[in-house]
């Protein structure tokens, strides 16, 4: 448990009433919600797992869909990893490892910094098979000037997710053997078996798939590519979350070991888009103010949300994480709010330092 002062449990007192407060309006269905430092936490649960057809409380151990949170949770550590072990650069064509990838100018960074003038998603892919969507992802003529501008596009970490399992056999697997396992998130997988069903949170109400999508991957693509992508596919839950944020607040290291050397948390620091649109550091969005991070950030905090509402700050000058898991597409995709929710929901966290 944290160490806090009176004014502090206020702060708390008024986050935990908000959070409460955006599942009363259907923000989201359900939260897990959680403030980290080096070497504690603090975790809010509110809401549901599931609000139809049947209600299902969140309880402790809810496995939350990642959606493009796993660029950075999963695909982007796995990259670097990979840095350290020498397998590959940041100059890396992208050509030189997957033949098949037609853009021969482009870089393992060009990717991770969404700068490879890939447009920004894959039209007409919910038709295409898994043969035909990786043709036309390898074939893909440019959007724009690789270099210079950041576009958003899960293309780029689909590539990423591909030069993993190209040089180490499976995404899912190097994730399991170099990330989950050695930070003791036993919890995190691609594709929950079904002995965790009962632990999933519930997304969208997709007639076409069958109904409220849960214990499989809401992201169209990854369900393309059953489950497994380098894009989304990661589920995992709050505790798990905090191990992986408690090794970056700590500079890399985890319970005295070396994680991540201190040669790559210094590259997670820099802004590698500069006199860009977007501030980008390798997978991450980093103290860029037209994102919800509130307006209490520091110059080096990295960002992260995904499609189906969870979120992720880490402040790496003021050494606390902000993990927000929920449901915001349960049981529609339609409700926005919480976009601009997260500027106010990181603004009272921060008053809980």
């Amino acid at each position: 448990m944290m160490k806090t002062n009176q004014s502090s449990e206020a702060a708390w007192g008024k986050l935990q009433a908000y959070l409460a407060n955006c599942v009363e309006r259907n923000v989201f269905a359900g939260a897990d919600f959680a403030m980290v430092t080096c070497d504690e936490e603090r975790i809010i649960r509110v809401g549901n797992r599931q609000s139809i057809p049947q209600v299902i409380p969140n309880e402790a151990g809810t496995l939350w869909d990642l959606a493009s949170v796993s660029k950075v949770v999963a695909t982007t550590t796995c990259i670097l990893k990979l840095m350290e072990d020498g397998a590959l650069h940041l100059k890396s064509k992208v050509s030189d490892i997957l033949p098949e990838f037609e853009r021969t100018e482009l870089t393992v960074r060009h990717l991770l910094t969404h700068t490879s003038g890939m447009p920004a998603d894959v039209a007409g892919y919910k038709e295409m098979s898994v043969e035909q969507l990786c043709k036309a992802i390898c074939t893909m003529p440019y959007a724009y000037e690789p270099g210079t501008k950041v576009v958003y596009s899960d293309i780029n970490f689909i590539a990423l997710g591909w030069i993993i399992a190209k040089l180490k056999g499976s995404l899912d697997g190097y994730a399991k053997q170099a990330m989950f396992e050695p930070l003791g998130m036993s919890h995190t997988c691609y594709n929950p078996s079904a002995e965790q069903f009962d632990l999933c949170a519930a997304y969208e109400d997709l007639p076409a798939r069958g109904g409220i999508i849960r214990g499989s991957v809401h992201d169209g693509k990854a369900h393309v590519f059953n489950g497994v992508s380098g894009h989304a596919g990661v589920f995992s839950t709050i505790e798990d979350l905090i191990r992986f944020v408690r090794m970056l607040l700590n500079d890399g290291t985890i319970n005295g070991e070396v994680f991540l050397h201190e040669g790559t948390m210094g590259l997670l620091r820099k802004n590698l888009t500069p006199h860009r649109n977007e501030r980008r550091t390798l997978g991450w969005i980093i103290s860029d103010p037209n994102y919800g991070l509130g307006d209490y950030f520091s110059e080096h905090t990295l960002f992260h949300t995904g499609f189906s509402g969870s979120s992720v700050l880490v402040d790496l000058d003021r050494k606390v994480a902000f993990i927000n898991c929920c449901n915001r597409i349960h049981p529609s995709r339609s409700d926005r709010r919480l976009y601009a929710e997260r500027n106010q929901i990181h603004n009272l966290a921060y008053q809980c330092i």
